[in-house]
């Protein structure tokens, strides 16, 4: 085919609108021809198959029948259109996109020949599927067949190859500089800077490093397995995970290149990850919330974000991510970080701010007016089965058939809720036996647990107060005593007080019996008892049981749980916590 002709272009279906114009009466291929400015046999010869138009000659054609220009063409075969058989289908020469783009004739070929998107040019993808009235989706399928694409990844894979071995040798930590030559070699490529590409590079050598040692760790399984049974299981899981690793090296070079068509610079990447960020406590989002301006969201492809407006006033538009948009970010997050650092923690900061979490001053009157604190246990202080919560709940599961309980119809993943789950399918000279092991696990669990980040200098702060402290959890009290008896502070023995899990495992929460109990032997009003928690069963009980509750919710998934189980309070951290228990002791 000559360069710029329609390969795509049907005469049937010249010869059929030009039967159906004038209200069915149709129109000759003379005169057809006369408002075309072509000749009769010009016309016959595009409707008999034997020559096909070019782009502006099929604008011409449609628009003396009145008819799309895309309704000239073979459609039938479009899902294997590439970007230029799109192009002449609509009757739009290369120069005709550049123009209506702001690419030079050159960075458009190359977009057309080999799929390369121009880095200034980020929200192209939006604009092509404007231009073709088509989605962004479809466009970069028509940009995957790009036919030049396949010869040009082939040659990306030998200078990645040749950084992998290198870099997932043994021993070698090393991580790819901007430098090196393969990296360099990549980048003009890929039409990309050389930091940006051996940042992504250097992300995925990680990650690969971390699936070699999984694959080393099951290879010494298969030969040094205490039982054949063992050996096979290593052997199986060595041979998937060296499938693995196989099959992230070979979709490497064309996942990037679907990355670099679509990538954000990093201002509007800020954005729309605190977006993504966000997305759990639904809603929409102002400009002013978000501390942007409309000029800046609108930067941000049309397909990632939806906009709606109150009112007639513009100006008060509100934003949310769409679900393209959030998958975008599910892809990518590893690779965004990974090019653009900083932004996650302006996210995390902004996320903490626009969460809904309470005021610092709500809280220090809240804790002015506690004279005693209760703390949640597992997920709070610390992680009991963070290492081997998998295996603890199938060793459960497994002792539960074996004391022959009846197992309800959705048996939950964690320990503790497997054995509360059990209540209603066991006598209670099974549930104690289940519950008896259960303690086994978790004292043993607790002797390897430490506490998570800024846990022991919250209770350090709160023992130098006068409050009156104490754990209720449903977990074992001996697992409890044991994690803080290994806490690294010099909290007396004993200040601590810990109500754990009851006898019944029907007291367990969100029923507020330990919180009962606690507030009794402590002897405080339950107006003056505080409970910190992270789970919706702690909000629950303590809604029961009349005392004020503080959620501690890390993620903005977690603040929403809560606050549709009635939580109103939350922090993002104890360390918020912490931070004003100290001005109150400063300021005593």
């Amino acid at each position: 085919m000559a360069r710029g002709l329609a390969d795509k272009f049907d005469g049937t279906r010249l010869r059929q609108a030009r039967a159906a114009v004038e209200d069915g009466r149709g129109i000759s291929a003379e005169e057809l021809a006369r408002r075309i400015h072509a000749t009769k046999a010009q016309v016959l010869a595009y409707e008999n198959g034997l020559v096909r138009p070019d782009p502006r000659r099929i604008r011409d054609l449609a628009q003396a029948l009145g008819i799309e220009p895309l309704q000239l063409s073979d459609s039938s075969s479009a899902q294997a259109w590439t970007l230029a058989d799109l192009r002449r289908a609509h009757g739009l020469r290369a120069a005709d996109v550049s123009g209506a783009l702001g690419l030079s004739l050159r960075a458009y070929r190359r977009l057309e020949n080999e799929g390369i998107v121009p880095m200034h040019k980020f929200n192209l993808m939006s604009e092509l599927a404007e231009l073709f009235e088509i989605t962004a989706s479809e466009v970069e399928e028509h940009l995957g067949r790009a036919p030049h694409l396949p010869q040009r990844l082939d040659e990306v894979r030998e200078p990645l190859a040749c950084l992998l071995s290198f870099y997932l040798r043994p021993k070698n930590l090393d991580k790819p500089s901007p430098g090196d030559d393969e990296i360099v070699a990549l980048a003009a490529l890929y039409r990309r800077s050389p930091l940006t590409v051996a940042r992504i590079v250097g992300h995925e050598i990680a990650r690969l490093r971390g699936m070699r040692r999984r694959q080393v760790g099951f290879e010494a399984a298969a030969n040094f397995g205490a039982t054949a049974e063992e050996q096979a299981k290593g052997q199986a899981a060595a041979q998937a995970e060296g499938r693995k690793i196989g099959e992230a090296i070979d979709a490497l070079p064309q996942n990037m290149d679907t990355f670099f068509r679509c990538m954000l610079p990093q201002d509007i990447w800020r954005t729309l990850a605190l977006f993504h960020a966000l997305r759990p406590l639904g809603g929409w989002l102002s400009a002013g919330q978000l501390h942007a301006t409309t000029e800046q969201l609108s930067l941000i492809p049309a397909q990632l974000l939806e906009r709606r407006t109150t009112g007639k006033d513009a100006a008060k538009a509100e934003y949310r991510i769409s679900e393209h948009g959030a998958k975008h970010c599910a892809a990518y997050r590893p690779w965004y970080d990974a090019c653009y650092p900083a932004v996650q923690s302006f996210v995390q900061v902004n996320e903490r701010a626009l969460a809904g979490h309470m005021q610092q001053s709500d809280l220090h009157d809240l804790l002015a007016q506690s004279e005693a604190v209760l703390f949640s246990f597992d997920g709070l202080l610390c992680r009991l089965f963070g290492r081997n919560l998998q295996s603890v709940s199938e060793r459960l599961l497994t002792e539960a058939q074996s004391l022959q309980l009846a197992l309800p119809p959705q048996t939950p993943t964690d320990p503790v809720g497997m054995l509360r789950a059990f209540v209603r399918h066991g006598t209670p000279g099974q549930l104690h036996q289940l519950d008896r092991i259960l303690t086994q696990f978790e004292s043993e669990a607790a002797r390897h647990t430490a506490p998570l980040p800024g846990v022991s200098q919250l209770l350090r702060v709160l023992a130098d107060s006068n409050r009156r402290l104490a754990v209720v959890t449903d977990h074992a009290s001996d697992a409890v005593d044991t994690f803080l008896e290994r806490l690294p502070t010099d909290i007396p023995a004993g200040r601590i007080a810990v109500f754990g899990r009851p006898e019944d495992p029907e007291l367990m929460k969100p029923n507020p019996h330990g919180l009962a109990r606690a507030t009794a032997a402590l002897k405080v009003p339950h107006t003056r008892v505080l409970l910190m928690g992270e789970s919706i069963a702690d909000a629950l009980a303590a809604q029961t049981a009349g005392i004020p509750f503080v959620g501690i919710a890390a993620t903005t998934r977690q603040a929403r749980m809560l606050r549709d189980a009635g939580a109103s309070r939350t922090v993002a951290s104890v360390r918020t916590i912490t931070a004003v228990v100290k001005e109150q002791q400063a300021g005593a």
